[in-house]
């Protein structure tokens, strides 16, 4: 991943949050959902990107609508929300 291309990918999922109101994003793991990952070749909800690959079923919470509302997101997206950037081996790769 490029210095553009990491850009672009933390304003799409700034652009995600700021449009969705919410205020975090956390995998579920409940009756009704596993926290565990599974294959999709559809679009990331949250970052937008068309890579197939696993998803994460996730919960975000909305102070503005005061409700949690659930998302299908990948595992790049999973980690950024936690950690506030991508793994250490892709900010390795994109400062070199």
């Amino acid at each position: 991943m490029t210095k553009q291309e990491y850009d672009a990918y933390v304003q799409a999922v700034n652009n995600f949050f700021d449009t969705e109101g919410i205020n975090c994003l956390t995998p579920v793991n409940n009756t009704y959902h596993n926290s565990e990952p599974y294959f999709s070749s559809r679009d990331c909800e949250c970052c937008k990107r068309s890579l197939a690959g696993d998803r994460y079923d996730c919960e975000g919470y909305s102070p503005e609508r005061s409700g949690i509302y659930e998302y299908s997101v990948c595992a790049d997206c999973v980690y950024f929300a936690e950690y506030g950037q991508l793994d250490d081996m892709t900010m390795l790769d994109i400062s070199e």
